[in-house]
């Protein structure tokens, strides 16, 4: 069944943006292997790098084409942290994965995921927020995520059963390059010590929409406002109406191709 949070969430970035009067731009998308249907290379997204922090936790990274695991395509990215083969963990274990992509220096982009946590506690609350999403940028195109001096908590995202998933949470939020690359990084916090728990995150339809540089040809080339510096989650579907119009002329797979 698709899902109609995406198309609501472009609609309501776009209407409010043209609400702060910031002027629109052709963009293109940045992003190589978003949605993660070019394929895999160890578990990874092909154009993905993975990293993690070690300890005493297990660490997993694989395709993923359980259909209520995918936003949309037919795979996603996931990520898994668990201790049920060790005696304990440490506090914040880390699991992510990164990518470089090409920018135009002092342009806006505008940066997106969706995401769905779930756990063997079930939900956030009893797991007292354990397993958190973050994403950080690297402005000049580095590489170790542990440089990353400013990382956001999806902190509204939800928290689901194993076998039960919910829907997608979704994040958006615009970034200006300061330089001719800029590092995308997303992760996995595990905040405390368990013992015989786990966590897996999917992630899907990663984006970054803007100018490309000169020579570069966008892969998907769309006319979107870009964003101002702030983060937009937690759609409120009640705005999509009222938004509809605004949308009617918008292209491109990434903001309109979405599920449930």
């Amino acid at each position: 069944m698709k899902r109609g949070w995406g198309r609501i969430l472009a609609l309501v970035l776009i209407g409010l943006v043209m609400l702060t009067g910031v002027a629109s731009a052709q963009a293109g998308e940045r992003v190589r292997n978003g949605g993660f249907e070019e394929g895999f290379v160890e578990g990874v997204g092909v154009g993905w790098t993975s990293f993690n922090n070690g300890g005493d936790i297990a660490y997993g990274f694989r395709s993923d084409e359980w259909d209520p695991a995918v936003f949309e395509g037919q795979f996603s990215q996931l990520i898994n942290m668990h201790t049920t083969s060790v005696g304990g963990s440490q506090k914040d274990r880390y699991a992510g994965i990164y990518q470089v992509v090409d920018v135009v220096p002092n342009a806006r982009y505008m940066f997106s995921l969706y995401g769905l946590v779930r756990s063997t506690e079930g939900t956030e609350g009893q797991s007292s927020y354990n397993y958190r999403v973050e994403v950080g940028f690297d402005f000049d195109g580095g590489t170790d995520p542990w440089s990353v001096t400013e990382w956001i908590e999806m902190d509204r995202w939800r928290e689901h059963p194993m076998d039960r998933p919910g829907r997608f949470d979704s994040f958006a939020r615009g970034v200006t390059a300061t330089s001719n690359k800029l590092t995308i990084f997303v992760r996995v916090w595990k905040k405390f010590p368990t013992v015989g728990e786990s966590a897996v995150v999917n992630l899907d339809a990663i984006s970054l929409l803007g100018p490309a540089p000169v020579g570069v040809v966008p892969a998907v080339a769309v006319d979107v406002p870009m964003l101002p510096e702030t983060g937009v989650t937690n759609v409120l579907p009640f705005l999509g109406l009222g938004l509809g119009l605004l949308g009617a002329g918008l292209t491109g797979r990434r903001l309109l191709s979405a599920r449930r």
